[in-house]
């Protein structure tokens, strides 16, 4: 009896961090956004754990009967399974692409750099569908399953690193916004001298605004060296970047610090 194999079961992340694509080789409608790919990749993961209870299932009875109808039928729930594996990391993908999308902070060289990335992925993942639909022996449908495994670690690299990115396009986007604020709190407390008035507290507090934007900015970099170092041999991949994710909030925490002295400022300057 020919013996089955045990699918490989991806890891696939369930939370993020969170214009026209004619001139790419995936194009979606208009009203396709964010939210629908997420719910799509949701929805094909149930659909893939149900798969793969039903080949379990047909597994068993195959090893235990040995069959040709029981062979048959593992046959096919196998080649369902495979099928909506690469569904499911397909439909992820499109979920990155499309959060990296709607990530104004993300500049365009680097965004157009990882839809390329990603669209490469899921236009592989399509091609090994359309392979896995043929008619193929249980072998057959073996060697496409070893395909994918050993694909799976270039995907997850990108999938990391379009992670990564959309987390410093957001932070970016909010230091921009503190720098900002920062900048016309300035040109209040230069207002406030020229009518000769001192205020060092309101002044200090200002510095510490601005040192907690670098310490944001610091941090942030660190994160990106570490997703940027990420490779597809890498063994520690997910914690490496569970290491980026812990530094991106320190950044994120740092630019709510910065934020939380502006306001004490401005609250001050109200009383002068």
């Amino acid at each position: 009896m020919k013996r089955l194999p045990v699918i490989f079961i991806p890891i696939i992340f369930t939370s993020f961090v969170i214009i026209s694509l004619l001139s790419y080789s995936v194009v979606f409608s208009q009203d396709f956004d964010y939210n629908r790919a997420f719910d799509d990749y949701v929805y094909n993961y149930n659909l893939y754990r149900s798969n793969h209870l039903d080949y379990i299932s047909t597994k068993s009875e195959y090893q235990t009967y040995g069959t040709l109808t029981a062979k048959t039928q593992a046959l096919e729930a196998m080649r369902a399974l495979l099928k909506q594996r690469d569904e499911v990391i397909k439909t992820y993908l499109t979920a990155l692409r499309m959060k990296l999308k709607e990530e104004t902070g993300v500049e365009t060289y680097r965004q157009n750099l990882y839809f390329v990335k990603l669209d490469d992925e899921i236009t592989w993942l399509k091609e090994n569908q359309s392979f896995v639909s043929t008619p193929s022996t249980i072998e057959d449908l073996n060697d496409l399953s070893e395909k994918l495994e050993n694909r799976f670690p270039y995907t997850l690299v990108i999938a990391y690193q379009t992670l990564g990115t959309i987390n410093e396009g957001k932070l970016n986007r909010l230091r921009e916004k503190v720098n900002q604020e920062i900048t016309a709190t300035e040109e209040k407390i230069e207002e406030i001298r020229s009518y000769g008035e001192e205020e060092p507290t309101i002044e200090r507090w200002l510095i510490e605004a601005k040192q907690k934007v670098v310490l944001s900015n610091e941090k942030q970099r660190e994160a990106m060296a570490i997703i940027n170092s990420l490779e597809p041999s890498s063994r520690d991949k997910a914690s490496k970047y569970d290491q980026a994710r812990h530094l991106f909030e320190e950044s994120n925490q740092y630019l709510k610090e910065s934020v939380s002295y502006l306001k004490e400022i401005i609250r001050e300057i109200k009383r002068v």
